[in-house]
């Protein structure tokens, strides 16, 4: 039960760095750092929140039914990983082109498009809450969370169960925390290399995107063997999934660092565009 819950925990940080979680949490963080520049830090952290809310009553209700729900495993995990695939890909494109166009601005991201205007453009770090929440109807979510329901707790019941949503809720937590902490950074940055460490960021978002979705379609629809092979540590083995997510948030945390020391330097004023004086 323990490796189990420890692998929940590991596929919620992967779950956190989605990007569609860090294009929402961009969106969300940008809109509020100027009328609330302390608390919008922690977007990420109210945005999960919401989302957890979701994610529990998925498991509790997964957890109830579980008997019912175990015939149709397969056929959830499928249709939940083709959505995943096809939002992965919509979010590449998007940011691909933005890229192209030669914006440095926001990540893209489908699911904030589909947010009421009220909710995509608020100005408050309290509105990632009812956001959060609200992405939690994603099929993907709800698949995700009945498959690591099933196969972690299934012998749990209710409670088994929503210990298993809350140990991914935590994993999930602490990346979508660090995406705001992260995005709150490159906002308060007023430096002239400011541009071009947005490239990077976006860049980094969509490469993950692209590769998720080649994972999941070559591993997981096309059936094809996983390049990375499952791992045996102290007589238990380590599958590959889990390998591969440790992969990606490895990968978005070494993204991190790189922002934050760009953002450390000490780097030459952005030009003011307003004309001087000279008395």
């Amino acid at each position: 039960m323990i490796a189990g819950l420890f692998a929940v925990f590991a596929l919620g940080l992967r779950h956190g760095a989605d990007p569609d979680h860090i294009a929402a949490i961009d969106n969300l963080t940008r809109n509020s750092f100027e009328r609330r520049p302390f608390s919008s830090r922690f977007v990420g952290t109210l945005f999960a929140g919401g989302h957890t809310v979701m994610v529990l009553a998925i498991a509790a209700l997964v957890g109830y039914l579980g008997s019912k729900f175990a015939p149709h495993h397969d056929l959830i995990e499928t249709i939940g990983t083709w959505i995943s695939i096809v939002v992965l890909v919509l979010i590449a494109v998007l940011n691909l082109r933005q890229l192209r166009a030669g914006g440095s601005g926001r990540i893209a991201g489908v699911k904030t498009r589909l947010m009421p205007r009220r909710l995509r453009e608020g100005t408050s770090p309290w509105l990632a809450l009812p956001v959060g929440f609200l992405f939690g109807f994603g099929f993907e979510t709800s698949s995700q969370i009945a498959t690591y329901t099933l196969a972690f707790g299934a012998n749990g019941g209710v409670w088994g169960a929503v210990l298993v949503g809350a140990m991914f809720c935590v994993g999930m937590i602490l990346t979508d925390t660090l995406d705001s902490v992260l995005v709150h950074r490159l906002v308060s940055d007023r430096s002239s290399l400011l541009p071009s460490t947005m490239r990077v960021w976006i860049w980094s978002v969509t490469l993950v995107a692209l590769a998720i979705a080649g994972y999941e379609l070559a591993t997981q629809i096309l059936g094809l063997k996983s390049p990375i092979p499952d791992i045996t540590v102290a007589g238990s083995t380590i599958d590959h999934d889990l390998i591969v997510s440790g992969i990606i948030v490895a990968a978005l945390l070494g993204v991190f660092a790189y922002v934050f020391a760009k953002t450390r330097q000490t780097q030459t004023p952005v030009a003011s565009t307003h004309p001087v004086t000279l008395s």
